[in-house]
């Protein structure tokens, strides 16, 4: 089973923050060398929970995806670009993942592969991925504080952040929910996110965009909103469920 990782990384002090910033450049050609790697991300954030034109430069973070989840726990724990980011880093978190809906492509790729035995179940994780038309960016960036704030103060959501590989133009929205339908609700009920999803396809905001859901399999290290998530559990299968049954 494809397992997808997203580590988060905080970085305190001047000299900390340069050196991250220096590493989305430096460190690709370390991290595309590692073994069972299929396809990765290196990307930055905004302030606060992300969706602000204002960039953090304390947080950055890394996505990859995996062929199974031996080749993801052995990167993580022994390959060269984790240790480095683990040692620089004043704190870091690592959520392990398995995509049960994808749709869409991510600079030309389909990077997530759902296993068919995979069935969702709560927490969920959205993850939402664009490519905005130069033409397009006022008016996306202008509807992205209010969603952003509803976003938050909803009951069913646990955790949120912005980021994305190029300022303004890429964005990837990350979330987790307590379960399918209320990120559905959410997204297309919302007067905020369902009228700017309506807007965005209707008046062609994006030149590119990528859906996807997952599984939350386990949080690994410590990041302020995740505390909740215990690391180690397996997805629900129905090979597993057949299993228990018996």
């Amino acid at each position: 089973m494809q397992i997808v990782t997203l580590s988060l990384y905080h970085f305190a002090g001047p000299p900390a923050k340069l050196w991250a910033f220096s590493q989305m450049g430096l460190m690709r050609p370390a991290v595309a060398r590692m073994e069972g790697l299929r396809f990765y991300k290196m990307m930055g954030t905004g302030a606060g929970a992300g969706f602000s034109t204002t960039p953090d430069l304390s947080t950055y973070t890394l996505l990859c995806v995996w062929d199974d989840m031996a080749a993801a726990r052995k990167a993580l724990d022994t390959a060269e670009p984790f240790a480095r980011y683990r040692v620089r880093a004043d704190r870091s978190a690592t959520l392990l993942m398995a995509a049960t809906q994808t749709r869409g492509q991510w600079s030309g790729a389909e990077p997530f592969t759902v296993d068919p035995r995979t069935r969702p179940q709560g927490p969920i994780v959205a993850l939402t991925r664009a490519t905005l038309r130069w033409s397009k960016l006022a008016a996306f960036w202008s509807l992205v504080p209010a969603i952003s704030d509803m976003a938050e103060a909803d009951a069913h959501q646990h955790f949120m952040m912005g980021m994305g590989e190029v300022p303004y133009k890429h964005q990837m929205t990350f979330s987790i929910w307590d379960d399918e339908a209320a990120m559905r609700d959410f997204s297309l009920n919302s007067p905020t996110h369902g009228t700017a999803v309506r807007r965005a396809w209707e008046e062609g905001w994006f030149a590119e965009s990528l859906f996807a859901r997952f599984n939350l399999l386990g949080v690994e290290g410590a990041w302020p909103g995740l505390e909740r998530f215990a690391s180690g559990a397996e997805p629900v299968t129905d090979d597993m469920r057949s299993r228990q049954a018996a």
